[in-house]
Parts: C-alpha cells; structure tokens; sequence
C-alpha cells in the first residue's frame, strides 16, 4: 500500500467515525440539554485516556521541547476547544443547516492555508474536487430548504470561526507532524483543548452530574469513537496526505452523518441528498485519483 492510498483510507475511516458525534450527542441530549458540557465530557475523556495510554505503552510519545508547548496550547485551544463550542453557538443563533454549511468551508480555508503555510499547490484538481464536495455538503444538509435557514450575523460570523478552528487542526496538525509522531499530535491538541474547556464549566459541576448508566454510556462512546479514534487516525492520515487533499476528503463525514441518521433515528432521506452524496464521492474520487496517478507515474 502506497503512502497516499493509506493515508486516503485513514482519512475516510477516521471521517466515518467522526460522523457519529451527531447521532450520538442526539442520544445524550436525551439526559443533558448543556452542550458545552457535554463537549468538555468528550474532551477530557478523550484527552485522559490519549494521555493515559502513552504513559502506560509508549511514554516517549508523551514527550516534547519545552518551545513547542505555546504551540500545543495553540493548537489544541483553536482546533479543539473553540471548534467545539462555536458549532453549538452558531446553531444558537442561526440553524443546524447553516451552521453545518458554514463549517464545512472549512476545506476551502484548509487549501487557502495550505498554499501559504504549508507550501502546497493549487491546481484545477483541487479546485474542481472543493466545488464538488461543498455543492454535494449544500444539497445534503438541504441548505436550498430556505425553512431550515436562520440568517444572523452573530450565527455566521460563529459559524466561520469554527470552520477556521477546524481548518486549523489540519493545517497545525500536518505541520505538527512533521516533528512529532501523530499520536504525540492529537494527544496534546486534546489535552490542551479539554484543559481550555474546563474555564467553560468547571470540574465540579462535571463530577456532580448524576446521569443513568446509558447516559454514560453514550458520553463515553462519544469520547472514545468519534473523539479518540476518529482525531487520532485523522491525525495520522495527515502525516501521508497534504493538508488540502485531507480537508476535502473530510467531506465523507457529513455523508456518514446523514446516512446514520437515516439507518438509527429514520430521518428522511431525500433525492437532492443522495444526489449530494455522490458528488461527494466524486469529489473524492477526482482529489485521489489524481494524486494516486501521479505515484503511478513515478519512475522506479
């Protein structure tokens, strides 16, 4: 298996995960209507048990330069704790549907980013594989439904910001791993990120909640599937894969997201979102096979 072909198959894995959490917080929200608590949950579970695994199996993982701290704190407090909470404020003030929408420019923050931090190139590829995918997310979340939509400044200048929190951990991930090993990533990004979130709702109030024992359930699955796994093998598929190509196939996420909802709570699926479905997947499929022809091409 080539580099690129691990990395889009650690990409697409992770992005199925990660396309629980809606499912999922809509399971908890049954038990706790808080959001910001239920994301400070998912960050500090996660978080200590990233950590908690590399000080028992791999403790060299967990370290790294005195220097690159500010960078983690950086990292983890943008891609983490303000993505985390700005999706819940932009749905507060605007709807699910443009709040999603709005996030998922997160891949055309990522390949604007990419060409100044990273150094990667723009080509017609790309270009055509982001129309795709953002027009496939459009019809998916039924954005052209002008009753699913809310305009308000705050709702979208919210929502804007947590697409940029998003694109930022592609972009600090992959520049990330370059030095450190994409466990060391997501492991700090997390603990970083949950240590900001405590300011939002503070320990006390976490350990005092008395929830049933399925509610727990889904908390910690929340924190292990899509949080644990999810950021750690998206992390690692950002070591094979350039930032750009990574934030576009992100995209798969909103597919498996609609798809759960479907198959668990018999949520309607329309002819426009299959349709978005597929150019999604076309999106994808133009972004891979580019890449993996130009490997093909390669002389030995």
């Amino acid at each position: 298996m080539t580099r690129e072909l691990k990395g889009y198959f650690l990409i697409i894995l992770a992005t199925t995960l990660l396309g629980s959490i809606g499912v999922l917080g809509k399971l908890i929200y049954q038990y706790e209507p808080d959001p910001i608590k239920i994301v400070t949950y998912r960050g500090v579970i996660a978080s200590i048990l990233l950590a908690g695994t590399l000080a028992l199996f791999d403790l060299k993982k967990l370290r790294i330069k005195l220097r690159d701290i500010p960078f983690f704190a950086i990292y983890g407090f943008l891609s983490v704790t303000l993505t985390f909470i700005l999706f819940f404020y932009a749905i507060k003030f605007t709807t699910v549907a443009l709040a999603t929408i709005l996030i998922y420019t997160f891949p055309a923050w990522v390949l604007i980013l990419s060409i100044f931090i990273l150094n990667e190139k723009l080509n017609k590829n790309k270009i055509t594989a982001l129309l795709l995918t953002f027009l496939g997310c459009i019809l998916v979340i039924q954005v052209y439904d002008a009753s699913l939509l809310k305009f308000n400044l705050k709702g979208i200048t919210y929502g804007l910001f947590c697409a940029l929190g998003a694109a930022s951990y592609t972009i600090f991930g992959k520049k990330a791993t370059f030095k450190y090993d994409p466990q060391t990533v997501v492991t700090y990004a997390m603990l970083f990120g949950a240590l900001f979130l405590l300011f939002f709702r503070e320990p006390k109030s976490l350990l005092s909640a008395n929830y049933p024992a399925l509610a727990w359930v889904w908390i910690f699955t929340l924190a292990i599937v899509p949080t644990l796994f999810g950021y750690s093998l998206y992390t690692r598929g950002l070591k094979y894969l350039e930032a750009s190509r990574t934030g576009i196939v992100a995209t798969w996420e909103i597919v498996v997201a609609s798809g759960l909802a479907f198959i668990i709570f018999g949520e309607k699926l329309t002819l426009p979102q299959i349709l978005g479905a597929i150019l999604i997947l076309w999106g994808i499929f133009i972004i891979s096979k580019q890449k993996l022809q130009e490997v093909k091409d390669e002389p030995v």
